[in-house]
């Protein structure tokens, strides 16, 4: 079996799916990196769209991080419009060293292009593993997500800077309400470049067939499903129910230990036997 597919996969969730269907555009938003993290720095914040190109049948219960709907875009789009395959690394690496390197020496010189220059490369990079705080992972293996990128070059996105810190990054989010969005620039798409929609539910299903209806577009080609149908009948891993959940009282040491003694007094004479 293959380790990538010919779609290229964008997760999301049900705000953003439907209003990337209407407008028909991928965002570029500010993704905070922790490639350049220090002591004094959380990481750096890229412009960028990100896609995976992850086998369908690799969609199990871990692999839903960034929201539970996706659309799946042909491969041949996705290189058309210049996405590239991150560069995974690992921290201690002479290849990871040797970048960071290139951008002081670019920063010593003072010379805005050289440091442009140097920088774009981290723009495409990503540690192998490290935490996901969002979702509570202490270590998360990047790595599995097989992600493909799309970092705008600076003429692109108008008067947006090209990179934020982690301070100009809140600040940036505050300011628009939580969004990281870079206005409206980002990657365009016709409905005849999308394979699949990715829902949550058999509601949503609906919901997204009313909105092509609606459109008076032909999408006999796109495949719609919901969650459950991937985990269910194409991974195979969701079959499995679980018990309710039971809050039990909690039971003490020292009450665990009288229990104990009171047992053992009353079949001492069996326990003797």
């Amino acid at each position: 079996m293959g380790l990538s597919s010919n779609v290229l996969w964008h997760q999301t969730k049900k705000p953003g799916l439907m209003n990337i269907l209407k407008t028909k555009k991928l965002y570029f938003s500010y993704c905070l990196e922790d490639i350049l993290a220090s002591d004094h720095l959380k990481g750096i914040a890229f412009p960028m769209v990100s896609l995976c190109d992850l086998p369908l049948s690799e969609f199990g219960a871990g692999k839903w991080a960034y929201g539970n709907y996706a659309l799946g875009f042909s491969r041949k789009w996705g290189v058309e419009k210049g996405f590239n395959p991150v560069c995974y690394c690992l921290r201690d690496s002479e290849f990871f060293t040797n970048q960071i390197d290139n951008l002081g020496k670019a920063f010593d010189s003072g010379n805005i292009d050289l440091i442009e220059k140097a920088i774009y490369p981290f723009s495409y990079m990503k540690f192998v593993e490290g935490p996901l705080l969002k979702k509570r992972y202490v270590n998360y293996r990047f790595y599995d997500e097989k992600e493909i990128r799309l970092v705008p070059p600076i003429e692109r996105i108008g008067d947006y800077t090209y990179f934020l810190d982690d301070i100009n990054y809140e600040k940036y989010k505050n300011k628009n309400n939580g969004s990281s969005v870079l206005g409206t620039h980002g990657v365009p798409f016709e409905y005849t470049d999308l394979k699949y929609v990715i829902v949550e539910s058999e509601q949503n299903r609906n919901e997204v067939i009313g909105f092509f209806q609606k459109q008076h577009v032909d999408f006999s080609h796109i495949v719609i499903l919901t969650k459950s149908q991937i985990l269910e009948d194409i991974v195979g891993d969701n079959h499995n129910v679980e018990l309710p959940k039971v809050d039990k009282p909690k039971v003490s040491v020292a009450q665990l230990a009288l229990q104990l003694g009171k047992i053992w007094q009353e079949n001492k004479n069996k326990y003797k036997q």
